[in-house]
């Protein structure tokens, strides 16, 4: 696919959760940042960045606290905004993680997350989760976070796309014109995401989540 829509609105998610700083002193951690991605995203705001650096290959140089984001050495309310894309799928303790993520947190401070409902497995063997949206509301009511936003990050279109070219990857080499056919069906199908997102219909691949650390 030429386009992959899960990569721009992650990046649309990462903007918006930039846009939330209030000065150049708003602080906000990358938790299990790997190759950073989205860093440029926050180039206004001080960033600082967590992963376990467990992942053989890449490179961690960059990272400012090497932990687990179950355990982030850093004192209570430190930060202003936790960006965490991606992550939580890798994590054996997720609520854990969440909670860890709480109480880093300054009171009014908020957590912008993304992980998957409907993906292959990947980074193997460090992949232990899928999350629905009754997870996510029932992590906020658990762990006492607000919930400002639980939505799709994709739409059904762009779902579609992700199978059809997951599947004919899979498929043996005797069948290659369907993997074609296959792969121009998900063109078409990326093409109706970027023109007409639907998330009325069918399922996403991923969920994107905003919690906020209440105040008082």
């Amino acid at each position: 696919m030429a386009v992959n829509p899960s990569r721009v609105y992650a990046r649309q998610f990462a903007e918006r959760a930039a846009a939330r700083a209030s000065g150049p002193d708003f602080l906000v951690l990358d938790a299990g940042a790997g190759s950073a991605p989205y860093r440029d995203a926050f180039k206004d705001v001080r960033y600082e960045s967590a992963d376990v650096g467990a992942t053989e290959g890449k490179d961690y140089s960059h990272i400012t606290y090497r932990c687990d984001v179950v355990d982030i050495p850093v004192e209570d309310g430190r930060f202003d905004l936790v960006w965490c894309s991606q992550v939580l799928e890798h994590v054996r303790e997720p609520e854990r993680a969440l909670r860890e993520f709480h109480r880093i947190l300054k009171p009014g401070g908020e957590a912008w997350l993304t992980a998957p409902f409907y993906y292959v497995e990947h980074e193997k063997p460090w992949d232990f989760y899928r999350f629905t949206q009754f997870a996510w509301q029932h992590f906020a009511e658990t762990l006492g976070f607000e919930v400002v936003e639980i939505e799709r990050m994709e739409g059904y279109y762009a779902t579609l796309a992700y199978s059809l070219d997951t599947a004919a990857k899979a498929l043996p080499l005797e069948l290659a014109a369907q993997r074609s056919q296959m792969r121009r069906l998900a063109d078409e199908f990326v093409e109706l995401e970027m023109s007409d997102k639907r998330t009325d219909i069918g399922l996403s691949k991923n969920y994107q989540v905003i919690y906020r650390k209440p105040r008082g």
